[in-house]
């Protein structure tokens, strides 16, 4: 007997309700599962007796050797959304316990994705719970989650040829559009700072070099083997060990109290952080200050900044929880604003800034309710600092913190959660071609734009993941149209953060993912990917600011500054925060002074880096702030992936390149 059948007559011993106008197929070698397969007049089994049927099913499905590994993944969606329509509240325990069977995951895998979600740590399995109970199973949506969600059990599938959202402006493309704006003659300062990620319960002394993802806190655990003998070493190189260090509201330094390092540490957490830990609240603080201390120093104002997002850490589920989700928001803007006052920020919120993890859903859903919470108190938030007014808060609200602002300098700035198509997020992979705009993010962009198109003025688009990075293909391929539609006259440049690295991307109007094809007279836009000031992992704090044409609100410069975090480990001072290059000066590519640095200057710095060994390292040393930790990228291939990063503007156009040219990624 077939796995299906097998899993229909378990199935139909349990009142579980499947829409009663519906039959569902996997295809024709296989089974439909119709009305009359269930009998709906057996009693309610108790709880134990559904979990223990269901996990047979899962088991039995998984035993079949008549089907191959994607039938199977769309196989236990299809179980999955019966149970989920009827017992949505016993969805994480089976799923979860089923996780644990396989044998396949590790019990922090199966808790991360499966267990109910609770205050206290940022688990999904309710929020899986709520995407079997809406999803298709055994449509493309499913080959999506199978794919990106279950370790590849289905492979991508291809997008539809009709895929499209230009009944949204409704219109050809006006003759100005087509021409890139004129640049002035004049300049403005705007900061770029990015992924933060405060790790409030870094402890100075705490293991460094750790098992887990995240080091330098109470629970972190030293690595086998890593401990020596000779400790005279270990404590020579660490040995800022204060406790308690702190910036005060007026940005003077307390160095807080010396500990002594513990025996059984291999490397124990200094007081500005490490390379493997998040960036204690001092570190941040310090960052700020410096930009603050820059500005006083060098009589520079900067008429606004951006933040791109990610404040919460990377540690691991069992210790991230609702109250520390809030706690970490609701700190570093506090602290953004104590340091500057008066200065606009417009902020994004990254993958971290929610609970739980990554997860967003649509108001089509009925789900939204469970993250209202987010939008409200940062919207309220943002409005408090007089970054936004009640009207834009009130957008934000209605646009998951998403709005649009227009600068005192004549710029529209307009930010949006990109967790909406991100592909960890299970709400994510609800009608995502059936209903491309599930979550109303393409509409909004899209009014925006046209409102701008039509009053000549720039846009700014700020998010937090680059289209390139864990983007749900279908939307992936409707932004870059979007980009396409509204560039280079309107959409002057595209801000990002989340790789941590300093990076750009540029999207071709024949993007196909080869070197081949990368053309100048074929370049749109760019996206800037900023630094992070957080150092995991292994990369030095940094943060940058944009020389802006005032008239295109094209950058014609970039300022990157950055602190060698390894100067701090045996130091009683602070970080030094000093400059570490430009791009005119660094590329030395012919270009004219007075030309912005456009995609099409950014195409040259491609062409230098696929080209030339030499600036490949130098391009991959800026990414990673010259940390200890830079690949050689001269005598080994290991950079050769950045080649095919920086010319890729989608997910899929950089698995093209890479398999086109055999690289192996790094990320």
């Amino acid at each position: 007997m077939l796995v299906y059948s097998i899993a229909i007559s378990l199935l139909a011993t349990i009142s579980i309700a499947l829409p009663l106008d519906k039959d569902y197929k996997i295809n024709s070698n296989d089974i439909t599962l119709k009305n009359n397969d269930f009998d709906w007049s057996r009693p309610t089994f108790n709880d134990d007796a559904i979990i223990e049927t269901a996990l047979q099913v899962l088991q039995n499905i998984d035993n079949s050797t008549l089907t191959d590994s994607c039938t199977k993944c769309k196989s236990r969606l299809l179980y999955g959304k019966a149970l989920a329509l009827s017992r949505p509240d016993l969805v994480p325990s089976i799923y979860e316990q089923w996780c644990l069977n396989t044998g396949n995951y590790s019990a922090s895998t199966c808790a991360t994705n499966y267990h109910r979600n609770t205050a206290d740590n940022s688990s999904t399995g309710s929020n899986f719970a709520d995407m079997l109970s809406l999803i298709n199973p055994l449509s493309i949506d499913a080959e999506y989650w199978c794919h990106y969600k279950a370790d590849k059990q289905c492979k991508v599938p291809k997008l539809p040829e009709d895929l499209s959202i230009s009944h949204l402006w409704n219109d050809t493309k006006p003759e100005k559009a087509y021409h890139p704006p004129t640049v002035g003659n004049e300049t403005m300062k705007v900061l770029h700072i990015s992924d933060f990620h405060i790790e409030l319960d870094y402890t100075v002394g705490a293991e460094a070099n750790c098992t887990a993802s995240m080091c330098c806190t109470p629970h972190s655990k030293t690595k086998k083997g890593a401990l020596t003998a000779n400790r005279s070493s270990v404590d020579d190189l660490y040995t800022a060990l204060f406790e308690g260090s702190y910036y005060d509201l007026d940005g003077t330094f307390h160095q807080g109290e010396k500990i002594t390092a513990l025996n059984n540490i291999s490397v124990p957490a200094t007081h500005f952080g490490y390379y493997e830990c998040d960036a204690p609240e001092v570190l941040i603080n310090s960052s700020l200050h410096s930009i603050a201390d820059f500005q006083r120093e060098n009589n520079i104002t900067f008429d606004f900044a951006i933040f791109t997002g990610d404040l919460v850490d990377h540690d691991e589920i069992a210790y991230t929880s609702y109250e520390q989700c809030v706690e970490a928001e609701s700190i570093i803007f506090r602290d953004i604003k104590n340091t500057f006052d008066q200065m606009p920020i417009y902020p994004v919120l990254g993958n971290h800034d929610t609970f739980p993890y990554g997860q967003l859903a649509p108001y089509k859903s009925g789900f939204q309710a469970k993250f209202d919470w987010n939008a409200d108190l940062l919207a309220e938030l943002w409005m408090d600092y007089d970054w936004i007014d009640w009207d834009q808060a009130q957008i934000a609200k209605t646009h998951y913190t998403g709005y649009s602002i227009n600068t005192k300098s004549g710029l529209k700035v307009i930010a949006f959660n990109s967790n909406a198509w991100y592909q960890k997020n299970e709400y994510a992979y609800i009608n995502t071609v059936e209903d491309p705009d599930y979550f109303g993010t393409f509409e909004f962009l899209v009014e925006e734009l046209l409102d701008a198109e039509a009053n000549d003025q720039k846009v700014w688009l700020i998010f937090h993941i680059p289209i390139s990075q864990t983007m749900m293909p279908p939307q992936a391929k409707l932004f870059t149209d979007l980009v396409e539609r509204f560039s280079p006259y309107t959409i002057a440049h595209i801000f990002n953060g989340h790789t941590h690295r300093d990076e750009f991307q540029i999207l071709y109007s024949n993007n196909n993912g080869t070197k081949e094809s990368k053309l100048e007279d074929e370049v749109i836009n760019v996206a800037y990917i900023t630094q992070a000031v957080t150092p995991w992992v292994e990369n030095n704090p940094a943060w940058r600011y944009y020389e802006i044409d005032t008239t295109s609100f094209q950058v014609m410069n970039t300022f990157n500054y950055y602190t060698k975090l390894n100067e701090t480990f045996a130091s009683n001072d602070e970080p030094v925060w000093e400059f570490e290059y430009n791009p005119r000066d660094a590329y030395e590519i012919d270009w004219p002074e007075t030309s912005p640095l456009n995609a099409t200057y950014w195409h040259r710095v491609y062409e230098s880096i696929a080209s030339n060994a030499s600036v490949l390292q130098q391009y991959e040393g800026f990414a990673k702030r010259w940390s200890p930790y830079t690949d050689d990228c001269i005598s080994t291939e290991s950079c050769n992936w950045d080649i095919c990063y920086v010319s890729s503007f989608t997910d899929d156009e950089y698995e093209t390149c890479m398999k086109t040219y055999n690289y192996t990624a790094a990320y």
